[in-house]
């Protein structure tokens, strides 16, 4: 289902908006690893911090262009981003130190938790939004 024509133009902007923010908190860090190797945990070859990177791309694309605008195409980027920030906040809940810190000694998983549910609130409150029958 294309949401080009369902989804209104303030709910993407608001997503693409979001999705920035968390580019630009994610490609630091991404950047870091490239150059230590050791900037963010892995999921097996692959630095969680690069899927994440991708994921927040792929939902700006889906933002920003009514040509990919899909939900299929925003589910690939938001998913990875919410397992991926879930299991990174559960864990670190739990005592382990797995998720990249903040200068003041914030999980970075947090933050991410948080912008993963807001992506998702413009759809949701569209989508249940109640309708007039016509």
């Amino acid at each position: 289902m294309k949401l080009t024509t369902a989804l209104p133009l303030w709910a993407r902007t608001v997503i693409a908006l979001l999705a920035t923010f968390g580019l630009l908190g994610v490609v630091p860090v991404s950047l870091a690893e490239l150059r230590t190797g050791n900037g963010c945990p892995s999921l097996g070859p692959i630095p969680a911090c690069h899927i994440v990177t991708i994921s927040y791309g792929l939902i700006l694309a889906a933002a920003l262009s009514s040509r990919l605008w899909s939900l299929g195409l925003f589910y690939l980027g938001w998913v990875p981003v919410f397992l991926l920030a879930a299991g990174g906040s559960f864990f670190e809940f739990l005592g382990q130190n797995v998720c990249p810190q903040t200068e003041g000694g914030w999980p970075k998983c947090y933050f991410s938790l948080g912008l993963a549910l807001a992506i998702a609130t413009p759809l949701l409150v569209y989508f249940f939004k109640p309708r007039q029958k016509s």
